[in-house]
């Protein structure tokens, strides 16, 4: 995991600069045509998510280690397969990659700001929140996730029909670096994800859950149409597990039971969402006939 780690920064820079590069001024218009959404889709990432995460870690009597990777996945933001699954639910794809776009961009201030000043409050001063150095991570985020992101926005500006061009086979070239990421985690926390699994598989089910029936409470409250609603979700849900793991990792190094956790939830989320979308289908197909 040691190795993966020492070029995962390198790896999230590539993933960001594909973020970047899927965005285009014609989206953010769209979006900021309708203002109101955009800010529910921010409020549910930045706000709610990190605040569920805090709360299980909180109330729950679990080791630290496990504490810190609930706080880590609710904190980062959304990964670059929810605007691909976006698309395929008929949802709002310029939304989508806005709200992935702005997130990273943002990331560098929320998950120092979750993970340095929030969490040793919300856990009583714990010591492995306080010998982060804000400014040393927020510095490090900046490089690797929010520079990427703004740097892909000018390439796909400037360099359009280049982007058409390469775009698809980025996207597959971002995705296997994502797939890697988190199967290394797999791999490196196998030992406890199989010792403990009923512990951590009960814990981790129960916090997916609790997002994705939170994130769509949150969108019924408001008077969104059916295509937003459904990007909302699947922003607020899909969450970026390959981020957590190598932000975990460079702040509290590759042994900690923490990565169990993302590892987990970037498994556990797909399921969850293919179950439903299954279901979905399967309940149409029951009325029509």
């Amino acid at each position: 995991m040691s190795v993966i780690l020492n070029f995962s920064p390198l790896a999230l820079f590539f993933i960001m600069l594909g973020v970047g590069m899927s965005v285009t001024l014609k989206n953010f218009i769209e979006v900021f045509q309708d203002f109101k959404v955009l800010l529910i889709g921010l409020l549910s990432q930045i706000i709610i998510l990190p605040f569920i995460g805090l709360l299980f870690a909180i109330i729950l009597p679990v080791e630290l280690v496990f504490k810190l990777g609930m706080i880590l996945i609710t904190c980062v933001p959304s990964a670059v397969t929810s605007n691909y699954i976006t698309k395929l639910i008929s949802g709002n794809v310029a939304l989508s990659v806005s709200l992935t776009a702005i997130t990273a961009s943002l990331s560098f201030i929320t998950i120092p700001f979750v993970l340095i000043i929030v969490a040793p409050i919300a856990l009583d001063g714990a010591s492995i929140f306080q010998e982060l150095d804000f400014i040393k991570m927020s510095l490090g985020l900046l490089f690797i996730t929010t520079i990427p992101v703004l740097l892909g926005i000018v390439i796909n500006t400037k360099f359009s029909i280049f982007v058409k061009k390469i775009n698809k086979y980025y996207s597959i070239f971002s995705l296997l670096l994502f797939i890697i990421i988190i199967f290394a985690a797999w791999f490196s926390e196998w030992n406890i994800i199989i010792g403990l699994y009923k512990s951590i598989g009960l814990l981790v089910t129960a916090l997916a859950l609790t997002v994705l029936i939170v994130s769509y409470t949150l969108v019924n409250l408001f008077n969104l149409n059916e295509a937003n609603k459904k990007t909302i979700i699947v922003e607020s849900f899909v969450q970026n597990a390959a981020m957590a793991i190598i932000v975990g990792g460079i702040a509290f190094g590759s042994t900690s039971g923490y990565l169990a956790i993302a590892a987990l939830y970037a498994l556990l989320q797909y399921k969850i969402l293919l179950f439903f979308w299954a279901t979905n289908k399967l309940f149409k197909k029951l009325n029509k006939s």
